[in-house]
């Protein structure tokens, strides 16, 4: 099994996983990008204390998944949902530093909720 820092990790090959992050620190020093974890796809907090060194922080697509890149990874937390509740902007307010909205009507109903944060908005082409 491989191992991780002299300890089992499970299946989490620590020079496969170097390798990327490497390729992602050149790509961000090359084009000035940020890079940030999808905690939906990858939330290995055993891996975070490395993971960490070369990203700018997570991205989430829940309140939990944001309380976890705040709480865990502690950099960077671009917060995002399909469908935002009042209860969850409010809670997501102090734990984001980016907040994406998925539409004009929701970014025009929780503007004013996340005022002073950086803001985005999903665009569907289709």
């Amino acid at each position: 099994m491989p191992s991780f820092g002299g300890r089992q990790k499970g299946l989490i090959d620590e020079s496969r996983l170097l390798r990327n992050l490497d390729k992602i620190k050149r790509v961000r020093e090359l084009s000035g990008a940020k890079a940030v974890l999808a905690l939906k796809c990858f939330s290995t907090w055993a891996v975070f204390d490395l993971m960490r060194k070369y990203l700018d922080g997570t991205t989430s697509s829940s309140l939990f998944e944001a309380r976890l890149g705040a709480e865990k990874f502690g950099k960077e937390v671009h917060a995002y949902s399909v469908a935002w509740s009042e209860n969850e902007i409010l809670a997501v307010r102090p734990l984001a530093t980016k907040v994406i909205f998925n539409s004009l009507s929701q970014l025009n109903r929780f503007l004013p909720d996340v005022k002073g944060l950086p803001v985005g908005l999903r665009v569907n082409p289709g």
